[in-house]
C-alpha cells in the first residue's frame, strides 16, 4: 500500500518536482555566470575583494535566496491542494490502514522530494561556489545559504498543515504563523556567515513542523468545522 500511496503523490508532484530543479540550476547557473564576468569586468582580485571587505557586503548569491522556498511551495501546493478539493483527502482516509500513518507516508515522501531538490540544488551551488571562490569566501556563505535550505522544510509543512485544516479562520491564524516563523530564515545579510548562530534553532523549528499536518488531518477526520 505504502508503494501505491507514493507513487499516487508522485504523479502529482512530479512536474512541480523538475520544475523546481530546472528553474534552480538555471539560477545557480545565472549567478555564476554573472560572477565571472564581474570577475573579468573588473578583475578576478578587485571583485573578490569587494565581496569581502565591502561594506555592506557584496552578497553575489542573492538570487539563491527564495529558491528552495519557492520550491518547496510548489511540491506542498502540487500535493496538497488536490487532496483538499472537494475534500479528495477523505478517499484516502477511508483506506483500511490508520489514517496518522497514511498522512504521515504522504507527508514524509513530501519531505523526501524537497530533500532531494535541496541536495541536487545546493550541491550545484557549493560545487560552483568552490569553483570560482577560496574558502575565505565560500565557507561563510555555506554557512548563510544552509539557512534558507531549512526554509523549504518549514515552508512545505505549514503549507501541509494549512491546506489540510477545514476551518476558514484556523487557516488564516496557521499561514499568518508560518509566515512570520519564516521570516526568521530571512535576516538581512551583514556579512558573510552573519546568521551562522541561529543555524541550529532554524533547524529545530524546521524538525518540530514536521509533525503538524497530523494535527489538521486529525481535525479534518472528526469532522470539525
Amino acid at each position: 500500500m505504502i508503494r501505491h500511496l507514493f507513487y499516487k503523490e508522485w504523479i502529482k508532484t512530479r512536474w512541480a518536482f523538475f520544475a523546481s530543479l530546472a528553474v534552480g540550476a538555471a539560477v545557480i547557473f545565472y549567478i555564476f555566470t554573472m560572477a565571472e564576468n564581474r570577475m573579468t569586468m573588473l578583475g578576478a582580485k578587485s571583485y573578490m575583494l569587494s565581496v569581502l571587505y565591502d561594506v555592506p557586503p557584496r552578497i553575489y548569491y542573492s538570487w539563491l535566496k527564495y529558491l528552495p522556498l519557492l520550491g518547496a511551495v510548489c511540491i506542498g501546493m502540487a500535493q496538497y491542494v488536490p487532496e483538499t478539493k472537494n475534500r479528495r483527502i477523505r478517499l484516502t482516509m477511508h483506506l483500511p490502514a490508520d489514517n496518522r500513518r497514511l498522512i504521515s507516508w504522504m507527508a514524509l515522501f513530501g519531505i523526501m522530494l524537497v530533500t532531494v531538490m535541496n541536495m541536487l540544488l545546493f550541491a550545484f551551488f557549493e560545487y560552483e561556489n568552490r569553483l570560482h571562490f577560496p574558502a575565505e569566501i565560500t565557507a561563510p556563505v555555506t554557512a548563510t545559504v544552509i539557512n534558507w535550505f531549512l526554509a523549504a522544510y518549514t515552508a512545505y509543512n505549514y503549507i501541509g498543515m494549512t491546506a489540510m485544516e477545514p476551518n476558514g479562520y484556523r487557516r488564516l491564524i496557521y499561514a499568518l504563523t508560518g509566515l512570520i516563523l519564516l521570516s526568521l530564515f530571512y535576516n538581512d545579510v551583514d556579512f558573510h556567515g552573519a546568521n551562522r548562530g541561529a543555524t541550529w534553532f532554524l533547524a529545530l523549528i524546521a524538525l518540530l513542523s514536521c509533525p503538524l499536518v497530523l494535527f489538521s488531518t486529525y481535525r479534518l477526520n472528526k469532522g470539525e468545522r
